[in-house]
């Protein structure tokens, strides 16, 4: 019996230095249903982007944090205003003063919407890495379609070009 339990964890390791390094989780691991109703934007407006939504960034953690604004900075940020591009910020670790007082307010600073997960309901389903970019592509049903994890800025702005632009040119390209 230990030789078995032993054998599971040596399995269980290899498969996720597997899929960890390819960047991406199995489909079967994949939310099936995205529910977005109980988020709102640093200004406390409800999120009504369910329908036009192509990619999500997941922001877990500081250094992911760093990176997107970095990032944002050279991209046409209307795909965010649009609802194409979802920013998704898990909040709920943040002492509720912080947030408060500290957080949103800086956030509204921005020239997009930041969409604020309170209660960690829905990030808690999503495949998220500590200090990188969640990158989720959305199907035309509106599903997780393929997860990507960005540990750099570089990554990030190609995978955004695509749907954002860069400030120099149109948007989509």
């Amino acid at each position: 019996m230990l030789k078995q339990k032993g054998r599971c964890l040596v399995t269980a390791f290899f498969a996720s230095l597997l899929f960890g390094m390819a960047g991406w989780a199995l489909e079967s691991e994949l939310p099936q249903n995205l529910d977005f109703s109980s988020l709102v934007d640093q200004f406390g407006q409800p999120f009504r982007g369910q329908g036009s939504m192509a990619l999500v960034m997941v922001v877990n953690g500081m250094k992911a944090k760093n990176m997107v604004r970095d990032t944002l900075a050279e991209l046409d940020v209307s795909c965010l205003q649009q609802g194409r591009v979802i920013y998704l910020a898990n909040i709920s670790g943040m002492p509720k003063m912080i947030s408060k007082l500290v957080a949103v307010p800086r956030l509204r600073k921005l020239g997009y919407p930041v969409w604020l997960d309170y209660s960690g309901h829905v990030t808690k389903t999503l495949p998220t890495r500590k200090d990188e970019v969640t990158l989720l592509s959305i199907d035309s049903e509106q599903a997780i379609s393929l997860a990507s994890h960005l540990k750099s800025g570089e990554e990030l702005r190609a995978k955004l070009m695509a749907e954002c632009g860069s400030l120099d040119s149109e948007p989509g390209g």
